[in-house]
């Protein structure tokens, strides 16, 4: 270390140690030049720590106006999935048509431009397509739904028109936690679904699909 970072390193270590130097010595507030972070000029010591507060309030801003944007996007969320779970409670047809139902009412809710039901659950009554053997060891590899572009994933290909963006949710039963299918939400936008989003809506979409469907199954088993 050359003797003058270690001077540096006395003076900030002094500093630190005795906050009340600038008490006895309030002069220099004024006196003592600083070089602009964004200029040529120099600036006195106070007028740099109101610049470094300054940056400070607009970081705890964006936070703050980040913070609300996600409570009003959850507070969407979380009405369009209580929407939809009313409106698969006023039901009344049989499995033949439920799980069009569930995805046509799923596809309103929440603005999308499809969505789409893959199901190998053993001896099911319902009108639904199974998908590639490939697609299914897939989706059962995942350990939570998958969101993001998609490029070259053959669960894509179940969409009837191409999409920026999608999501894709294992269905398990509750009773042996088998997964048997997967619910395939398709939007053209490509930031609606990325990597990094939460799962937690889609998770529990899953689940009440299930629900739903469990009822028909254990009738017509």
């Amino acid at each position: 270390m050359s003797q003058t970072s270690l001077q540096a390193d006395e003076i900030a270590a002094f500093l630190e140690q005795n906050p009340q130097f600038f008490l006895e010595h309030e002069y220099l507030l004024s006196h003592l030049k600083l070089p602009h972070p964004r200029s040529d000029k120099v600036i006195s010591l106070s007028e740099r720590q109101t610049m470094h507060l300054r940056k400070q309030n607009q970081q705890l801003e964006k936070q703050v106006a980040q913070f609300l944007h996600n409570a009003r996007e959850n507070e969407l969320i979380s009405r369009a999935l209580m929407n939809w779970a009313c409106d698969l409670l006023g039901f009344k047809d049989g499995p033949e048509s439920v799980c069009e139902f569930m995805c046509q009412r799923l596809k309103k809710q929440y603005g999308l431009q499809e969505v789409q039901l893959r199901l190998w659950w053993p001896d099911h009554p319902f009108e639904a397509a199974t998908g590639k053997i490939s697609a299914q060891h897939w989706v059962q590899k995942l350990n939570s739904p998958y969101t993001g572009p998609t490029t070259d994933l053959e669960a894509a290909t179940w969409f009837e028109q191409p999409m920026a963006s999608m999501a894709v949710i294992p269905l398990y039963t509750r009773d042996t936690n088998q997964c048997v299918g997967a619910l395939a939400l398709g939007s053209d936008i490509a930031k609606r679904f990325t990597y990094n989003i939460g799962t937690d809506f889609l998770v529990a979409m899953g689940q009440i699909f299930m629900a739903m469907l469990a009822r028909f199954y254990a009738e017509n088993a």
